[in-house]
């Protein structure tokens, strides 16, 4: 590993002993946030700009730690502001936003809320900052001053974690798109934040890389217990999360297991989601009497709801 070429402070900065979740505390509390784009954004004219809704209108919100929470809704509808206030790259225009005890209104706590709190974006190339793999996954760790030999361990450990080890000598131009995906993950990991915020990840990677993707997201959060906020358009994106909550218009409209959200697929064709195939399969073959899971939206999952139906069915026969 080259040694990133930032100064190197003596001492740690106090965002670098940022506490981390203990066991039942809240990691995100939102409170009665709106936020509204400024109005050269919004709308052409100044007069136009008051006419025009905030981004987000009163929204409330808590994650737990070790939670899996999916915030889905159409292009438009918030998520991706909401996810952004969380990091604290935006500031809610009214209500609050805690990270872990850190108000994100106060500018003096944001290098500590960002260590908390990873972020990653549908383009990992704006996020790749280095030459070389295993520098790029150092570079923040650097940048806050810790020691080289914390620096190495933890480098390795966060490619060890994503599958890029055999890579770090590489340049990250030379990987594939779920490769580069991973590299960014790697370098919020390498931080060991309490929870990760993925904001489309899966966007632009084809459906191999997706499969690998969501598979990382999963193991993340059920064998290391990170808390991760996945955002996304997809349903089938959202069917093993543990809460899926729906914004539109600015606003939470429904949240609750993916079984219970995805029951109501009327519901979400109003709020313009497009149902995948199996769920539109699936809806049918319960209309036929078919035991299918609403969540049953992904060919493993409903797959597996098959198999579970054809066990039931021969112990019913040999009863």
């Amino acid at each position: 590993m080259t040694q990133p070429s930032v100064s190197m402070p003596k001492t740690l900065p106090a965002s670098a002993q940022a506490k981390s979740a203990d066991a039942g505390e809240t990691v995100i509390h939102i409170e009665d946030v709106t936020y509204r784009y400024p109005s050269t954004t919004n709308a052409p004219t100044s007069s136009q700009a008051a006419m025009v809704l905030p981004a987000l209108r009163g929204v409330s919100l808590d994650v737990q730690p070790g939670e899996y929470v999916a915030l889905l809704g159409h292009n438009g509808s918030g998520k991706s502001t909401l996810a952004r206030l969380i990091n604290a790259l935006l500031l809610p225009t009214s209500g609050r936003v805690m990270v872990l005890g850190h108000d994100t209104s106060d500018r003096s706590e944001h290098r500590a809320i960002r260590d908390l709190v990873g972020m990653i974006f549908s383009d990992p190339d704006n996020q790749i900052v280095a030459t070389i793999v295993e520098d790029d996954v150092a570079w923040g760790l650097a940048a806050r001053g810790y020691p080289l030999a914390e620096v190495r361990a933890r480098a390795d450990a966060a490619l060890a974690t994503v599958g890029l080890s055999a890579h770090r000598h590489r340049a990250p131009s030379e990987l594939s798109g779920g490769q580069r995906q991973r590299l960014a993950i790697a370098g919020a990991l390498a931080l060991e934040p309490a929870c990760l915020i993925a904001d489309e990840p899966m966007a632009l990677l084809d459906p191999q890389a997706r499969v690998d993707m969501a598979a990382l997201l999963h193991r993340l959060n059920r064998e290391r217990g990170l808390t991760v906020i996945h955002v996304t358009h997809q349903l089938e994106e959202a069917a093993r999360a543990d809460r899926v909550v729906i914004l539109e218009q600015g606003r939470i409209v429904r949240q609750g297991t993916p079984a219970e959200v995805f029951a109501e697929l009327d519901r979400l064709r109003q709020l313009r989601l497009i149902i995948p195939d199996l769920g539109v399969l699936g809806e049918r073959l319960r209309r036929l009497g078919v035991a299918i899971p609403p969540d049953a939206l992904t060919p493993e999952l409903f797959v597996s709801a098959l198999e579970r139906l054809k066990r039931l069915e021969r112990r019913g026969g040999a009863q």
